[in-house]
This record gives C-alpha cells, sequence and structure tokens, in this order.
C-alpha cells in the first residue's frame, strides 16, 4: 500500500468520526475528571512536597465529581466547590495557591452552570462574576493570604508579580466559558428546531397521504358503492316478473352497499379529521348491534352468550364487533350455505369470542387474507390474543380474547 493510499484511508477514518458524540459521550467525563484529579495531585505534590489525605480527599472532591457532571450536575459544582475551598483552607487560606487542574475544575464547573440555566442568566451570572473579579483588583475584601511573588497592588510597580493579571485571565475565562455554554446552546436549539421541523414535515407528508386516499376512497370507492345501491333499489322496477326470492336478494344487496357506504363515510371523516375542519363523527357500532349483524347475514347463525353482560370499553366493544362482522364476512366467502354458532364469553377481565362453522375448512396452501390479518391487529393491539384454525369437527374456528381492564 503507497503513502498515498495510506493517507487517504486515515482521511476516510477521521471523517467518519462524529466529533457531537464524542463530545456528548459520558467516557469523555471520566477521562476528564480523572485526569484533572491526576494532575491536581501532580502539581499539589511539585507545589507542596507532600500531601496529607486531607489534601488528597480535598483534590478528589475539587476534580471527581465531574464523571457524574450530566446526570447531576448541580450536586457536582457544589461537590467541587467544597473541594476547592477545602485546598484553600488546607493551603493557609492561600486562594492563588491552587493548582492549574484545579482553576481549571472551576471553569467546568461554571460551564456547566451556565449550560443548566437560560441564556439571559447565564450571561447575567458571568457578568456579575466578572464584576466581582474586577472588583478585587483594587480592593481586598476579606484577608486571604497572598503566595510569595504575588501582591494585591494598584499595579505592577510593587515588589513580585500584581494579582491583577491573574484575576483579569480568570474573568476572561469566564466569559469564554460563558460563550461556549451559549454556542452549545445555540446548537441544541438548531438540531431541535431541526428536529421539529423534520416531524412537522412527516406529519404534513401523512395528513397529505390521508387526504388523498380519502379522495379516492370518495371519488372512485365511495361512487362505485352508491352505484350499486341505486341500481340494487332499480332492480325490481326495471326488470319485469322478478320472483320474491330475487326481489329480496336485490333489496339485501341495496341494504349493505347503504351500510356500506355509511362505514365508509365514518372512515372519510376520520382521515380527515386531521385537516382543521370540524367533522361530525356517527358512533362506531358495537356488540349491542350484533344481532342486527347476525340477521343481515342470511344463513343459520347460533348466538350463545356466557357470562352477565355488561358495558365494555368502547376499543373493545367495537374491535369485538369487527372481529365477527370480519368472521360472517369469511364465511359467507368460503363456506357459503354453512351453520355458524358464535359464543361470546364475559369474563373478569376478558371478552371471550368464539365463531366456528360446519364448512370445508381453510383448504391446503391457502394463506390468510387481509380479512384475519386485520382481525389478529385488531386483538393484539388491545394486549389480547387471537387464533385462527380447522374446528376440532371440522370447518373453520377463530377464536380471540380481549382485555376489558
Amino acid at each position: 500500500m503507497n503513502l498515498t493510499a495510506k493517507l487517504d484511508k486515515v482521511e476516510r477514518q477521521v471523517a467518519g468520526l462524529d466529533l457531537r458524540r464524542i463530545i456528548e459521550s459520558p467516557l469523555l467525563d471520566i477521562v476528564i475528571g480523572v485526569g484533572l484529579f491526576l494532575l491536581a495531585l501532580d502539581r499539589l505534590g511539585a507545589f507542596l512536597g507532600f500531601l496529607s489525605t486531607l489534601q488528597v480527599l480535598a483534590a478528589g472532591l475539587a476534580t471527581l465529581p465531574h464523571i457524574l457532571r450530566r446526570r447531576m450536575p448541580l450536586v457536582v459544582v457544589g461537590l467541587t466547590a467544597l473541594g476547592a475551598l477545602g485546598l484553600v483552607y488546607l493551603g493557609g487560606g492561600n486562594i492563588f495557591g491552587l493548582t492549574a487542574p484545579v482553576y481549571a475544575s472551576g471553569l467546568l464547573s461554571a460551564y456547566t452552570i451556565f449550560r443548566q440555566v437560560r441564556r439571559r442568566i447565564s450571561w447575567l451570572l458571568c457578568g456579575v462574576a466578572i464584576v466581582l473579579s474586577i472588583g478585587l483588583v483594587f480592593w481586598r475584601p476579606f484577608p486571604f493570604a497572598m503566595p510569595y511573588g504575588f501582591t494585591w497592588g494598584e499595579g505592577i510597580n510593587h515588589v513580585g508579580v500584581s494579582a491583577a493579571p491573574f484575576i483579569l485571565t480568570a474573568a476572561a475565562a469566564l466569559a469564554a466559558a460563558a460563550f461556549l455554554a451559549d454556542v452549545r446552546r445555540s446548537r441544541t436549539e438548531v438540531r431541535q428546531a431541526q428536529a421539529n421541523n423534520l416531524e412537522a414535515l412527516r406529519e404534513q407528508a401523512a395528513m397529505g397521504e390521508r387526504a388523498r386516499i380519502a379522495r379516492e376512497m370518495h371519488d372512485v370507492v365511495a361512487h362505485s358503492i352508491s352505484l350499486i345501491a341505486v341500481r340494487a333499489e332499480a332492480a325490481p322496477y326495471t326488470l319485469k316478473d322478478l320472483p320474491d326470492p330475487v326481489r329480496t336478494e336485490f333489496a339485501e344487496i341495496a341494504s349493505a352497499a347503504r351500510e356500506t357506504l355509511g362505514e365508509m363515510r365514518r372512515l372519510l371523516g376520520v382521515l380527515r379529521a386531521d385537516s382543521g375542519a370540524e367533522t361530525v363523527l356517527a358512533p362506531q357500532p358495537g356488540l349491542e348491534r350484533v344481532r342486527e349483524l347476525i340477521e343481515g347475514h342470511g344463513g343459520e347463525v347460533d348466538l350463545d352468550i356466557v357470562g352477565e353482560e355488561r358495558p365494555l370499553p368502547q376499543a373493545v366493544d367495537v374491535s369485538a364487533y369487527r372481529i365477527i362482522q370480519e368472521a360472517l364476512a369469511n364465511a359467507r366467502t368460503h363456506a357459503s350455505g354453512s351453520r355458524l354458532s358464535i359464543e361470546l364469553a364475559y369474563q373478569p377481565n376478558l371478552l371471550s369470542i368464539r365463531v366456528a362453522d360446519d364448512g370445508p375448512g381453510p383448504t391446503q396452501g391457502a394463506s390468510g387474507g387481509h380479512g384475519l390479518i386485520s382481525m389478529r391487529e385488531r386483538a393484539l393491539a388491545l394486549g389480547g390474543w387471537f387464533s385462527a384454525e380447522r374446528g376440532p369437527n371440522g370447518g373453520f374456528l377463530i377464536r380471540a380474547g380481549l382485555p376489558t381492564e
């Protein structure tokens, strides 16, 4: 592999790095916390020559809590401040005698605070801290001991190094921390706005698709069903000398078409419910209409109700009706003329449905249609169960259990 190929490979690896994930990784906080602690021990040992147990504990308290900075930010800030104050006390009250890792821990704590509060409060806290820091250059509000080489003078004409550059540097560092926190906050807001816009676009696309489906159903399917109903109603008048059974059959076709048209209009109302227009939806059918459903089936159906009938949750009531409706439709399609038995068992926490016919049963290699899929989805959506199989004595057996609580 030549040098150019190696460089291309390295460039691809670097391009594949997700810096944002690395920055937001908890592993980075662990590295920062442990690194600051080890550096603090090294610098304090070099400065003091010997570290006591209390100094080691204070150094750990001032740095190690940053491991949990993202989970408990305010607790971490309090612990690091307590550790820094402990180091100041153990160092004879020398606030300038802390090492760079401890100062870095303080800046990280300030950054954590700036990230937790709102933008205005963040800059207000930063401004107050900077004003107080600059004020320390001109007067000494509390008797901290000065390290060797530092003076509290008004300039640099005193012997040693003035504290003014140190405090001004700290003020600039605080401003930088507030600025970085503001940048991170802005990026987070931008990402959130982009995510909200994407979600809004998805919702608009879904609403547009639902509106398109509603238009297609209204313009094509509903029109065709309406035409079926009209022609079925008109057939006895346009065709002379029809036998009474044929007239009855045409009437049932027209009635079924009208009922289907009503169901479709309710479905269109659901599809258009998100358009912002007021939509009046008819109540969904429930088990109180199951006897009407059986009467409209046209064949022999036995209904057996076990237990005491009681009001059911609307979702359970509608799903039970739809499952029975689909089971009767399957029987008319695949086992025409067969005798059906329907059992509704009201158990304490469950409604059990059993629909069986004495027809030929499922054929070899036949696949479940959309009706069985719809029934299964309704049952599973309520946390229940569903099965469709050959009955013990032949025919087809559908069973479902719908939790009522």
